[in-house]
């Protein structure tokens, strides 16, 4: 390698490590011209204004997706609605998954849980119904952690959701059906 590239590269290593202290300084260089919106772009692109917050205080709470898979001989089966095929598909179901928590509208979220409930059921077409559980881990504060407080997961939402057809067949052996 020679010297002229060495100091190129050795620049940029060193601006690059400049711009993620000043991401997580959160420091704010210079005004709305081009060499701020140019940093700013590059910020985003490298991850270097993250600002590497997650022991900050505020770090939210995680949200977890779990369907249990009832079976018809009674068997139960745990599923997912991440596959494992690759990180970043994982990363964008999570993202879905924590979509729950933002939504207000009860009727909204139902249905979301319903389209998941859907999915599972699709993989598993043997099975009677499914039950969603969302849980969500509380993550204490460093100074609740030191008083004792402990992490743990805390129910936040669950349902049964049963195939449409199964449902109807058990309403009309009932004398309930239509």
């Amino acid at each position: 390698m020679g010297r002229r590239r060495a100091v190129l590269l050795l620049a940029a290593a060193t601006a690059h490590v400049v711009m993620v202290c000043l991401g997580a300084l959160q420091v704010r260089v210079g005004d709305e011209g081009w060499a701020r919106r140019a940093l700013t772009y590059y910020g985003l692109l490298s991850g270097a204004d993250s600002g590497y917050s997650f022991f900050a205080p505020g770090v939210g709470t995680t949200l977890s997706a779990r369907f249990q898979v009832n079976g018809a001989n009674g068997e139960i089966a745990a599923d997912t609605l991440e596959t494992g095929v690759s990180r970043e598909a994982d990363i964008r179901v999570k993202n879905i998954i924590g979509m729950f928590s933002l939504e207000e509208d009860p009727m909204v979220r139902r249905s979301l849980v319903a389209s998941w409930a859907g999915k599972v059921l699709a993989r598993h077409p043997d099975a009677d119904s499914v039950v969603v559980r969302l849980d969500t881990f509380d993550l204490p504060s460093m100074a609740e952690y030191r008083e004792g407080k402990s992490t743990g997961w805390t129910l936040n939402y669950r349902a049964r959701f049963v195939h449409r057809e199964k449902l109807l067949h058990a309403q009309q052996s009932d004398g309930r059906g239509p």
